[in-house]
């Protein structure tokens, strides 16, 4: 799948948010907290799946309006 420049950016920025969050989850589990680390870790998971869905909502609905604008248009 090809990602444009925007969708790649935000990829970034959203792993630039979740990767020090993933960090301390890791370093907590390492040293034995496992309950606040598991938290941290799923809290990283979270950003990068809310980040993908509101994206991906996104895409489809202005997809779906682009398109049914194209077919009033043309006279569809």
């Amino acid at each position: 799948m090809a990602f444009g420049i925007v969708r790649s950016l935000q990829l970034i920025a959203t792993l630039v948010v979740a990767g020090p969050v993933a960090l301390v989850g890791v370093l907590n589990v390492v040293e034995g907290r496992y309950v606040i680390g598991a938290f941290f870790l799923a809290a990283a998971v979270g950003l990068v799946v809310v980040s993908e869905y509101v994206y991906l909502r996104l895409a489809d609905r202005t997809v779906g309006r682009v398109k049914r604008l194209k077919n009033i248009r043309s006279g569809e």
